[in-house]
Parts: C-alpha cells; sequence; structure tokens
C-alpha cells in the first residue's frame, strides 16, 4: 500500500509564495515576532534537517531558536526568489520522498512521524504568512480564496 494518496494536498502552499516581493517578504505585524522572510528560512532550514531524516541522513539534532533569522528584511529580490525556489524544491522532494513509503517498510513508524511533523510545522507556519499578509492586504480573503488559487 502506497501512502502518498492520503497527504495529497498536505503540502499545498495555497500560492502564498508566488509573486512575492522583498516589500512583502520583509512585512511583519505589531503582535507577530517574525517577517515573512524570517518564517519562510526558518522553514527551510527546518525542512532540510527532516528530510534528512526522512532519507536517513545521518543528522544532528538542531535546536530550534537557531533556525531564525535575525534579519527582518530582505532587500535582493533575487536572493528571495532562490530562497522560495528552494523552498519549493524541498517541497517536491518531500512529495517524492513520501512516495517511496509503503506500509510494508519496518520504519514506517518513524517515517510517518517525520512526515506528519512535516505537515504540522508547515501548516502552522503557512497560517503565519497568511494573517500577516492578509493583515497588510497582500492575500486574499476566505471568501476570494476559491478564484485566488484557480487563477494563474
Amino acid at each position: 500500500m502506497k501512502l502518498d494518496k492520503i497527504f495529497t494536498d498536505s503540502f499545498d502552499t495555497f500560492k502564498v509564495f508566488d509573486k512575492l516581493d522583498t516589500q512583502q517578504a520583509s512585512l511583519t505585524n505589531y503582535s507577530s515576532p517574525n517577517s515573512v522572510w524570517q518564517i519562510l528560512n526558518h522553514l527551510i532550514i527546518w525542512q532540510d534537517y527532516q528530510i534528512d531524516k526522512l532519507c536517513k541522513i545521518e543528522t544532528k539534532d538542531i535546536n530550534e531558536t537557531d533556525t531564525w533569522f535575525t534579519e527582518k528584511d530582505v532587500l535582493d529580490q533575487r536572493l528571495l526568489n532562490d530562497k522560495i525556489a528552494k523552498f519549493e524544491n524541498q517541497i517536491d522532494k518531500i512529495k517524492a520522498e513520501l512516495s517511496k513509503v509503503t506500509i510494508e517498510q519496518k520504519d514506517i513508524e518513524q517515517k510517518l512521524k517525520i512526515i506528519q511533523d512535516l505537515t504540522i510545522h508547515l501548516s502552522f507556519h503557512l497560517g503565519e504568512i497568511v494573517l500577516i499578509m492578509r493583515q497588510n492586504r497582500h492575500y486574499p480573503m476566505p471568501n476570494e480564496m476559491k478564484t485566488f488559487l484557480t487563477s494563474e
């Protein structure tokens, strides 16, 4: 039995990084401790760590607080685009690894725990980004999502 169908939409990013510019990536809110840029970089570092674990690459544990950039602003669009591309490549790699997971594997519980951690972590931080972007009028409201998600 292949398990990737169970997680079909679990790594959907709801276009939060589509057409993101440096001004938007540098956004935060008065009550939000991190900018979109910081969250993106945190996700990349954390996902690298989790992908290594999923692929059985020896890795030392990381301290979550060490995964946060102190710099809230990004000034270089090319750098931002490169980070978004790296993030998207990670999502593709996670999906590829997930497609290899079967219920018959002896390490299935460990792999499913990592995948669960990845999906929960991603959902949490995407929600943060959506909230920051909505509060700054750069992301559609819930009633506008269907049109937004189906448009180019």
